[in-house]
């Protein structure tokens, strides 16, 4: 298999990554539906600058490299057993070269706890679906469109993207970052009880509460106590479904 190496961004390249990530994007938009193409953030480009920074700020950013020379990039964000692939660009002059797919594998080799992963990606992008699906074994699971919006998207960045999502063997790093966000919402939970009514802490401590019963990571960890999975002298009252439905319940959640 191609080896690369997965070197964390340098300050000073920066601006560089932003333009070969851009350059990535656009040859494929332009691959796809030539130089009158109308699916551009900004002008001229199909990913703005601006989202790449966000995506660098808020995660982690990495260059891709081979044999000493940059051929690409990425950015990925991780909590406990959960991942995001938020960016994988490869220089359109290194691509058929398994470079993309060495990287990811890089990525997953670099996170043993994360056991799903989840990407998007817009759906002119062939390439980048053939890549995901029938390269690195992600599943199409959702299709975002003006009759399917992600609530959480106010801003109508995931209109016309598919989101996919790759879920792997669980491993004892999964289990433990399992453990670790267990511990996270019960002692949220405990300092919840210990407020007052009517302080604004103990709101935001059972909206962070409530957002987490609702999720599939909760369900995931709930899967795991119910398997046995979980050490006996974890406190987990989290995870008692009636009790953190009725204590939501009371709080109006």
């Amino acid at each position: 298999m191609t080896e690369v190496q997965m070197l964390p961004l340098d300050p000073s390249d920066r601006e560089q990554f932003i333009r070969d990530n851009q350059e990535a994007f656009r040859y494929g938009a332009l691959e796809e539906f030539g130089p009158r193409d109308d699916h551009f953030e900004e002008d001229g480009e199909i990913i703005s600058c601006e989202t790449i920074e966000h995506a660098i700020d808020e995660g982690t950013a990495y260059r891709i490299v081979q044999n000493g020379r940059k051929t690409g990039g990425a950015v990925i964000k991780t909590e406990y057993d959960r991942g995001d692939l938020e960016l994988l660009f490869v220089s359109p002059a290194a691509h058929s070269k398994g470079i993309g797919f060495a990287a990811w594998c890089a990525i997953e080799a670099m996170h043993p706890e994360v056991t799903v992963w989840e990407t998007v990606t817009p759906y002119f992008e062939k390439r980048n679906i053939h890549f995901y699906v029938n390269r690195c074994g992600f599943h199409i699971v959702e299709y975002f469109n003006e009759h399917h919006c992600d609530p959480e998207d106010t801003e109508g960045e995931l209109f016309e993207m598919f989101r996919f999502e790759k879920i792997l063997p669980a491993t004892p790093e999964a289990l433990a970052a399992q453990i670790r966000r267990i511990s996270h919402y019960e002692a949220l939970m405990q300092q919840a009880l210990q407020l007052p009514d009517g302080d604004p802490a103990r709101k935001e401590l059972f909206r962070a509460l409530s957002g987490y019963y609702g999720s599939a990571a909760w369900k995931r960890d709930f899967a795991a106590d119910e398997a046995g999975l979980l050490p006996k002298s974890l406190r987990r009252g989290v995870l008692s479904e009636d009790g953190l439905y009725d204590l939501l319940e009371s709080y109006g959640q």
